[in-house]
């Protein structure tokens, strides 16, 4: 049996961030307009300065994908 690794996701990135004793997940539940605000304000932010390279990323991450499907689909290393 063989365990696959997973890609850590934004709970666990937020987890490692922020304090134990910081309760987000309870205040994002009690407080959802804010938190939701907060979010959208750091995501605006985050696309202002670092925009580009996370498009280009994404692009480079969505190119890997299309590559291997095509390769599974037609059973050679054709790309």
């Amino acid at each position: 049996m063989s365990v696959v690794p997973t890609e850590p996701t934004a709970h666990d990135m937020v987890d490692e961030v922020l304090p134990e004793e910081f309760e987000w997940e309870r205040l994002a539940r009690e407080y959802p307009a804010p938190a939701l605000l907060l979010a959208a304000a750091g995501g605006f932010w985050l696309g202002c300065t670092r925009g580009r390279l996370i498009v280009s990323a994404l692009a480079a991450y969505a190119g890997g994908l299309i590559v291997r499907e095509v390769n599974e689909v037609l059973g050679d290393e054709v790309l």
